[in-house]
């Protein structure tokens, strides 16, 4: 088998099989077919291990050679002699690759350069040149000659085939390597489907049970035939009769073809509408027609009493998470293993939407209780262990030479019990809670809705581009990013640089545009539709370009993004209201999607992310936070992990890494909630202590899946497998880029 360039030296493996899988039962009354499948599986998983073995031991035979030293690998390790940490550079050996293996026989002769042998071939060649010339007068030399040049080319023979034999006895470890991969992989499918059999007793069937099998399909053919011939035989007679009435209409419409056209164009009129309000009504439940098939059903209100409640529950269970230290008090350490908390709004509307056509908040309450109790499930685990602690102690007593008080010194090991709690959140996206609730017909709606995000839209895109990735926060219930109060965001909050241009949303009048401790510098644009107001609040702008009282039209630059008020960085905070009810802006403000979905900035296709004029980093900042990241080089990765004591996640090493340099100061949250917490950077302005955010590394419902430090030029720090130093400029990271952010 011929290995890949990439491929590095692994070692030794074998099959590794429960107790179950090893032995078969010892239930008396057991099969015997199962005893003699038990042992089927036992030789093969015999000849699966063998393979294995012997694979192994022909790769252990492979020529290795170190690492490129582009590629080393960074150790940690104490100096001693400086009473210091320290890294040092460790070359690790690989296997070389079948096609870079370079087999050199010994040489036969010492040949001192090329020139020389070439030197050397063509004086030959001359020599015989002028034998040749000569062996005509002479028998004798003509039949020496030929032995000579039957000698030489035996010589030459030898020789390749000496070195052809070389090689193919070095490459025997690449040869028989590959030879006995490709055996256990036969034995290993050949074990699954054992296995397969002995699990599932359907499967064991012998010939006669399949010739049975056989004829059972066969009857039923038979019958099928049988009353197909009755459907043909009741065809006709239908047939015969409809007749009768067709030649009557036939005599009609010769009779009088002006009234029979009429009638037919009535009639079909009438076949077509009944027909379309069959086909919406099958395809989407509760008959809703097609064109309420792609907006949302249920009235305002509603919709918003939905959403509310299902941010309070998610922001309740935050609160609990983040209190856990003070309600479940006693504890030496809290371990946090805690999954993401959110949903995708478009997702609970769709799902209702689908399911219950136009709901009420009553009809659906109960419903989305089971599916947030499916969605999360958080546990408190108490754990004991027992840890050693060296202790000083004195003793004093009288010298008994002397009679005077004399005091030792010592040490001694004592053990103690150090109390956990494990605070456990295992959580799932919603679509995996919602699909197992709706049938094939609801499905398809749902795809509908997801399409149309409601088809509810009354204001235009603020930007002119597509801003769903840079959603910071959602409106509804969350946790204040200041006051970390549970609190109701009435709008939503969209992270882009200082100065990106804000636009109208609708034709309308300004009706404030002013300055307010809160919404720093804001502007109310109000319209009337059909005896309906609209407002639309565009807030923390760094400058507003109308005036109150001033007319606008939809799409006209209004303001410019800031962070005036009560802001934590440069954003867009954004509300909507109809006849004074707020409600959410991402369901009634249009995004700019235009169906690609949530393009990540970097993705091809994602949009351009404009400059961002906020300060870096400084400097002292930037070296304690990359002094903290450099103590857990060589650490593993460990999903949840969030200290020194448990191992970390990418998450929990960033967060952990920010909170102990003084760089930043907030809890433990995901990825996703650290780019919540940025504002996005283009990677022409990124500069040292940024982070760097990437998406789809594994299956997870949020854009941002993954985070780093920015280390400046390519290079970054993350927790892969293990802590370590990465780069920009592999083909990985550059698939996987999302984007760049500053903290605020």
């Amino acid at each position: 088998m011929r290995l890949g360039k990439s491929e590095k030296r692994r070692p030794s493996s074998k099959l590794h099989f429960s107790d179950e899988e090893k032995h078969e039962s010892d239930e008396p009354n057991e099969k015997p077919k199962a005893d003699k499948l038990g042992q089927k599986i036992k030789r093969t998983e015999a000849k699966a291990e063998k393979y294995i073995k012997k694979r192994d031991k022909y790769r252990s035979k492979q020529p290795v050679r170190k690492k490129h030293p582009k590629n080393p690998t960074k150790e940690r390790f104490f100096d001693e002699s400086a009473g210091k940490a320290k890294t040092r550079l460790v070359f690790e050996e690989e296997t070389i690759p079948f096609g870079e293996a370079k087999w050199n026989m010994p040489k036969m002769k010492p040949a001192p350069c090329k020139a020389a042998a070439a030197i050397g071939s063509f004086a030959a060649h001359k020599l015989h040149s002028k034998v040749y010339e000569a062996e005509q007068e002479n028998a004798g030399a003509k039949a020496a000659h030929r032995a000579e040049l039957a000698g030489e080319s035996a010589f030459r023979a030898g020789k390749k085939a000496a070195r052809s034999a070389y090689r193919f006895a070095r490459n025997t470890p690449y040869r028989r390597a590959g030879k006995f991969e490709a055996k256990s992989i036969s034995a290993q499918s050949k074990l699954s489907f054992q296995k397969a059999v002995r699990d599932n007793p359907k499967l064991q069937g012998n010939a006669m049970s399949r010739l049975w099998q056989k004829r059972r399909y066969k009857k039923r053919y038979a019958d099928a035939y049988r009353n197909a011939k009755k459907l043909r035989e009741t065809a006709k007679k239908a047939e015969k009769a409809a007749k009768k009435p067709v030649k009557a209409v036939a005599r009609f419409a010769r009779k009088h073809p002006v009234l029979f056209l009429i009638a037919a164009a009535l009639g079909l009129t009438a076949f077509l509408i009944a027909s379309l309000s069959s086909m919406f009504s099958t395809s989407f439940p509760g008959g809703t027609a097609f064109i309420g098939a792609a907006s949302y059903a249920a009235e305002d209100t509603e919709i918003d009493k939905a959403a509310l409640r299902y941010t309070e529950r998610e922001t309740d269970l935050q609160l609990e998470i983040q209190n856990a230290e003070t309600t479940h008090g006693g504890y030496d350490e809290y371990r946090y293993h805690v999954g993401d908390i959110g949903h995708d709004p478009f997702e609970l509307l769709g799902f209702l939407t689908a399911a219950y056509g136009k709901f009420t908040y009553p009809e659906v309450e109960g419903a989305l209780q089971e599916i947030f109790s499916e969605q999360y499930s958080l546990t408190f685990e108490p754990e004991t262990t027992t840890r050693t602690r060296t202790e000083t102690r004195t003793e004093t007593y009288a010298d008994p030479e002397t009679g005077e008080d004399r005091t030792d010194t010592y040490t001694v090991d004592v053990e103690y019990e150090w109390r956990i709690l494990n605070i456990n959140l295992a959580s799932k996206p919603f679509s995996q809670a919602i699909y197992p609730r709706m049938g094939a017909g609801q499905r398809e709606h749902f795809e509908i809705l997801m399409l149309t995000k409601g088809a509810r839209q009354f204001v235009g895109n603020p930007f002119g581009f597509n801003w769903l990735p840079y959603v910071t926060s959602h409106y509804g219930y969350r946790v204040h990013p200041i006051s970390g109060a549970k609190n109701c965001h009435k709008g939503i909050d969209i992270g882009v640089p200082i100065g990106t241009e804000i636009r109208a949303g609708f034709d309308g009048v300004v009706k404030v545009a002013a300055y307010d401790s809160g919404y720093g510098n804001y502007a109310v644009i109000e319209a009337a539709r059909n005896g309906t107001a609209i407002e639309a609040k565009y807030a923390h702008c760094q400058a507003l370009f109308v005036a109150a009282g001033q007319a606008v039209s939809k799409g006209e630059i209004i303001a410019t993004v800031g962070n005036t008020g009560n802001s934590t960085g440069p954003h867009l905070h954004m509300e909507v209201a109809k006849n004074g009810q707020s409600l959410d802006p991402l369901v009634f403000t249009e995004t700019g999607d235009d169906g690609r979905g949530r393009l990540p900035p970097g993705s091809p296709g994602g949009i351009a992310i404009p400059a961002y004029s906020g300060e870096p980093m400084d400097g002292s900042t930037f070296e304690a936070l990359l002094a903290e990241a450099q103590r857990y080089i060589g650490m593993r990765y460990r999903f949840g992990g969030s200290s020194p004591s448990t191992g970390f996640d990418c998450s929990g090493y960033l967060c952990y890494i920010l909170n102990q340099s003084g760089a930043a100061s907030f809890g433990r949250t995901t990825a996703q909630g650290l780019f919540n917490h940025c504002a996005p950077v283009s990677r022409a302005n990124a500069k040292p202590g940024d982070l760097i955010f990437f998406h789809s590394t594994y299956s997870c419902p949020n854009p941002v899946t993954h985070v780093a430090l920015y280390l400046g030029g390519d290079s970054f720090i993350h927790c892969g497998d293990p802590i370590g130093y990465g780069s920009l400029g592999s083909s990985y990271w550059q698939q996987h880029f999302y984007s760049f952010g500053r903290l605020r």
